[in-house]
């Protein structure tokens, strides 16, 4: 049976709370439930419940009866408890979101993320299935927030100023999936992603519409190893995807952008580094097709294979031209 401690009640020094420890079929001891008989989570970290509307931030945020107003609050929570001890160190907590921000007053801005934390979107914004965080978001270099992903949410800029959805900088393992932009508020916004400096961004199953004025997604100067856009469907007014020449790869850790649809007004891909794999995109611009297709793909065709393009002059073309043996 259990030896770190008895079955019954003891005192969870990481989360202030009492909690109930059972034995399981091991013979490890676990805790079920604590002191508020919150149901604790079976896997290897924390949950917490954030609800926009009617939440409070001065409640414990570990259930929906007891739910986060802000997802600041409930960020600030998780980063804190997995750097709390070596219980969380290897951790990754869960946090639950829900809300529906639409209005000029509504939203937030997020300055920090949470380490080893998916963000899960839950419930729903009028007919969108997914709920909805609207603000502009800059988080800086100062501290490593690694591992964050977000999870299932839609994104907007303010109502009225529009502006970059998240600038990034210096965060490692930031992920986004099944997640959807706007930038179609009343000022349209100009980018939905800004990294620099940020290895292993990974955006996949996302979502991107509205007149983006600015490159939809861009990577500034900077280590960008493993950045990867897969499965996206990109409309913008401008750039697509947008790599700056500064951006740096090391050696078999290019980035990816992979099996992506891209409608914009100038070039759909723009790997001015060009140390990224482009593989089986459909690229459609509004531009002329420029010498070598370069008003719709800029990559190293050495890393290329099975992109098609239309441009304003030209139709469903194979790129790079597919070769002979």
């Amino acid at each position: 049976m259990g030896t770190k401690i008895p079955k019954g009640w003891f005192y969870n020094s990481t989360t202030g709370k009492y909690e109930y420890g059972v034995y399981n079929s091991s013979g490890a001891v676990y805790a079920p439930f604590d002191e508020d008989g919150i149901k604790l989570p079976a896997f290897a970290g924390q949950e917490y419940f954030v609800d926009a509307n009617a939440g409070l931030d001065t409640n414990t945020g570990r259930s929906w009866d007891s739910a986060y107003k802000t997802l600041a609050v409930a960020m600030a929570a998780s980063h804190a408890n997995i750097a709390a001890s070596s219980k969380g160190w290897a951790a990754r907590n869960r946090i639950y979101f829900k809300a529906d921000q639409t209005g000029a007053t509504e939203g937030e801005t997020l300055t920090k993320f949470a380490q080893k934390t998916d963000i899960i979107g839950v419930g729903s914004t009028d007919w969108r299935s997914k709920p909805r965080l609207q603000g502009n978001h800059t988080v800086a270099a100062t501290v490593s927030y690694a591992g964050c992903r977000f999870i299932n949410i839609e994104f907007g800029g303010p109502t009225v100023t529009g502006g970059d959805i998240f600038t990034i900088t210096g965060q490692h393992g930031i992920s986004f999936i099944g997640c959807s932009f706007r930038g179609n508020s009343t000022t349209a916004a100009t980018a939905a992603i800004i990294a620099t400096a940020c290895v292993d961004l990974q955006v996949l199953d996302c979502d991107f519409t509205g007149a983006f004025t600015d490159a939809v997604i861009e990577v500034g100067a900077g280590q960008a190893d493993g950045f990867r856009v897969e499965r996206c469907f990109i409309q913008g007014a401008n750039m697509g995807i947008d790599i700056s020449g500064s951006a740096t790869f090391a050696a078999s850790k290019y980035g990816l952008i992979k099996d992506n649809v891209i409608s914009t007004g100038v070039a759909c891909i723009n790997d001015a580094e060009a140390k990224s794999y482009v593989i089986n995109n459909r690229l459609i611009t509004a531009a002329d097709k420029g010498s070598n297709m370069a008003g719709c793909i800029v990559c190293n065709i050495a890393l290329a294979q099975d992109n098609r393009c239309s441009t304003n002059n030209a139709n469903n073309v194979v790129y790079p031209a597919e070769g002979t043996i």
